[in-house]
């Protein structure tokens, strides 16, 4: 028996599938170079070798790209408007998709980047169409819908401007730092929405007396943070950090992550809302961390530190997988037509692991840990996420095996 949670969850898969593939092998290619630029050995990675530098491609316009886009494709546009993106349309994206990761890791970056461009645009044409309408029920569009339609037209005009400042000499930036911008400005435009819808508050009732406050908050965090991390990769140090770590409190507050959890309908059990407070907080010390830390570089408090790669890896690994192992690891379920009272309770070890090998992977960057250990914190993230991953998918599987119903609490 199949629902119209799962029905849509399996047309989202193609998507799914294809950023999990980039995220193993951008992942394998990430610890592969982690362990030459730290001078360990690379071992049975080092025949990866050709793309350690295509990483960052497959992590950011590959898994993340490919995530953010069956949401925006599939999931969110069903939840919104009862429809998702026509087939032909998730075909161009794929398409545009694969042949950009391939052009890219065999050197052909100019013609990979346009054409990621491309998929971009496939996405927010389609994004455009669906979520700055009424919603199915008549609900109007909200900040939600506006952020998350202007982030793939932000990333695809940071990727072009980009390309000419190449070709015509002018100031630039570091594409691949410019490039946290997708996942970060995603994240913060989503997450405002997720954390009442998740704990049952009903999103036209949730926190009202306070609703315009929280959404300004939300709109001036996706600012600032895009502003600083733009900053940052232009090598403006101190005014990007200070931006980032300003945004991380913005997009913090705009949550009202306590008042959330207080508010929360009785139906969501305790291990829920304690496992989503820990991992938005986690996020969001992660995010604000990030700032804080390229700050402290620039004032030269900390002298020496591996600066991008601590940045990259705070705003990635800790604020986005948080995310994901806090929220999607439970709304994943409700995308797939499974009812709150039949997924299973949330999973602290995958979260142990991530966080461990991350704050592992940023001792070393500030130079307090040898080389070896940050490759064993990032083999240690790499084993949380597949832990996360293999877990969730083998439980959806098995609980639509046996037939669920459709349940209004992932409903808007």
């Amino acid at each position: 028996m199949q629902f119209q949670g799962s029905a849509t969850f399996m047309k989202a898969l193609p998507l799914m599938a294809s950023a999990m593939i980039a995220l193993l092998v951008g992942g394998l290619a990430g610890l592969g170079l982690l362990a030459v630029i730290t001078g360990s050995t690379p071992g049975p990675l080092a025949v990866l070798s050709p793309i350690y530098g295509s990483h960052w491609f497959l992590m950011i316009l590959g898994f993340t790209n490919a995530l953010i886009s069956a949401e925006l494709l599939t999931l969110l546009s069903m939840e919104w408007s009862r429809r998702i993106a026509p087939r032909s349309l998730v075909a161009g994206f794929l398409v545009a998709y694969w042949i950009s990761i391939a052009l890219y890791i065999t050197g052909s970056t100019t013609i990979a980047l346009i054409i990621s461009t491309i998929g971009l645009a496939l996405v927010a044409w389609h994004t455009s169409r669906v979520l700055l309408t009424r919603s199915w029920i008549g609900l109007p569009p909200t900040h939600y819908n506006y952020l998350l339609t202007a982030t793939p037209i932000i990333m695809a005009m940071i990727i072009v401007y980009w390309l000419v400042a190449q070709r015509l000499g002018l100031p630039s930036y570091n594409l691949p730092l410019a490039s946290l911008i997708l996942p970060v400005t995603a994240i913060i435009a989503v997450e405002s929405r997720d954390i009442p819808l998740l704990l049952g508050i009903p999103p036209t009732k949730s926190l009202a007396a306070r609703s315009r406050s929280l959404r300004i908050r939300a709109v001036a965090a996706y600012i600032t943070s895009s502003l600083g991390i733009l900053a940052l990769a232009s090598d403006y140090t101190s005014i990007g950090g200070m931006l980032i770590a300003v945004g991380g409190v913005l997009a913090l507050t705009s949550v009202a992550l306590l008042e959330a959890v207080e508010r929360a309908s009785k139906a969501v059990p305790a291990t829920v809302k304690r496992h989503v407070a820990t991992h938005v907080t986690l996020s969001y010390a992660w995010f604000i961390g990030a700032g804080l830390l390229a700050l402290a570089s620039s004032l030269g408090v900390i002298k020496g530190i591996a600066l991008g790669d601590a940045v990259t890896h705070m705003l990635t690994l800790g604020f986005m997988f948080n995310v994901i192992m806090g929220i999607d690891a439970i709304l994943l379920y409700g995308h797939a037509g499974i009812s709150l009272d039949k997924t299973p309770p949330p999973q602290p070890w995958p979260g142990l692991l991530l966080n461990t090998g991350l704050a592992l992977r940023i001792l070393h960057d500030i130079g307090l840990l040898p080389g070896w250990i940050a490759v064993a914190g990032g083999a240690l993230t790499g084993v949380a996420i597949i832990i996360f991953y293999v877990r969730n998918m083998i439980n959806i599987r098995r609980i639509l095996s046996q037939g669920v119903a459709k349940e209004p609490w992932n409903t808007p």
